[in-house]
């Protein structure tokens, strides 16, 4: 297993460049264990730089994130549910929950008046993202959050499907236009429909007229966001670990579980025990152009689409990840046992189980 290196400072400058470029409130997203940076130490941090709004979507976080950022911060769960026990808990925390169905609503209002209480939510609107959430058109299903006498809708928001997709922005516009007209209409019928948001990291800086009333960014803050703009922002996390062992297999060597891969020549291997489990192998990388899907068919056909860095040089990682170790073909260079391999993997697919050091 390797260690996880995190830069503080680039953190505290990307979290500066997204509340710059926003221009309105950020609602931190700090889901999946704070994008793989760990929870509290994630939330503390972007606190520290003045952001007041977070946002998650399991019930686990609240009670760490509260720790994290004190009392004077709003949590929003980012997840609509229609289960009592959800509901409870979420009303119990004085957390912001996110309404999208007419069942969740009716679960949220009998927890508040469960806990004499009357619960805050923002109202989730489906524009295409297909999960949960009204219709724009349900206008009758949205003015009932309204009518609920134990639930006070503080805010309405949507969420894009696509908006790093470089090639069809004009789809993500039309969902915003969606979007906005809904809240045009419950306005025009008496409705104060409070913050609107729907921007998200890549719509931040892909789609400016998304920024309505506040901006929710989680992977901006790590610089990871697909845009053709100039963002600023610094890319963030490296994953480190020992070459362990090196070994030399002759041509025609099988190697991994069912063999499907073979040497095709003499081959010197470093062995590093970093594998799936701490998210290296399965991170989602998108295809932009013909080209890159050519190139990605042909390292697929090659069974190397993944590469090692050890001691500053690129090199190819032999056949598939494992879960807890990567074979490196290093037959080209001088590695040694105990060189330094660094690894750029997207933290989501982090474990929680892989240490994080914080320079």
């Amino acid at each position: 297993m390797g260690k996880y290196i995190i830069n503080r400072a680039a953190i505290r400058h990307n979290a500066a460049a997204v509340q710059r470029a926003a221009g309105v409130p950020v609602i931190a997203v700090v889901k999946a264990n704070g994008y793989g940076m760990g929870l509290e130490w994630m939330a503390a941090t972007l606190h520290e730089c003045g952001i007041r709004a977070f946002a998650i979507t399991e019930l686990s976080d609240i009670a760490p994130l509260q720790d994290a950022v004190g009392t004077d911060c709003d949590i929003l769960m980012l997840r609509s549910t229609a289960l009592a026990v959800e509901a409870a808990a979420i009303v119990g925390a004085g957390c912001i929950a996110s309404v999208g169905s007419a069942a969740a609503l009716g679960a949220l209002s009998d927890a508040a008046r469960a806990a004499g209480t009357v619960a805050r939510a923002h109202i989730k609107v489906d524009v295409g993202l297909g999960r949960y959430g009204f219709s724009p058109d349900d206008l009758a299903g949205l003015e009932a959050c309204f009518a609920a006498d134990d639930v006070a809708i503080e805010g309405i928001y949507a969420h894009f499907p696509g908006a790093s997709n470089l090639g069809d922005l004009e789809a993500s516009r039309t969902q915003l236009a969606r979007f906005v007209a809904c809240c045009e209409a419950l306005g025009a019928r008496g409705h104060k429909v409070g913050t609107r948001h729907m921007a998200n990291s890549p719509a931040l800086f892909n789609l400016p007229e998304a920024r309505l009333d506040a901006v929710r960014a989680g992977s901006a803050f790590l610089g990871r966001v697909i845009t053709a703009a100039d963002t600023g922002l610094e890319r963030v996390g490296i994953l480190e670990a020992p070459v362990i062992d090196v070994k030399d297999f002759p041509a025609d060597t099988p190697m991994g579980y069912g063999g499907a891969f073979r040497t095709k020549r003499a081959t010197r291997a470093a062995i590093v025990p970093v594998g799936t489990q701490d998210g290296f192998g399965v991170q989602v990388k998108p295809l932009s152009d013909f080209h890159q899907v050519l190139a990605a068919g042909k390292r697929w056909m090659q069974k190397s689409s993944e590469t090692v860095t050890i001691e500053g040089r690129p090199y190819p990682v032999l056949g598939v990840v494992d879960l807890s170790l990567s074979m490196v073909d290093v037959t080209d260079g001088e590695v040694a046992p105990g060189a330094v391999a660094r690894i750029d993997i997207n933290p989501l697919f982090l474990s929680a189980r892989t240490p994080r050091e914080y320079c």
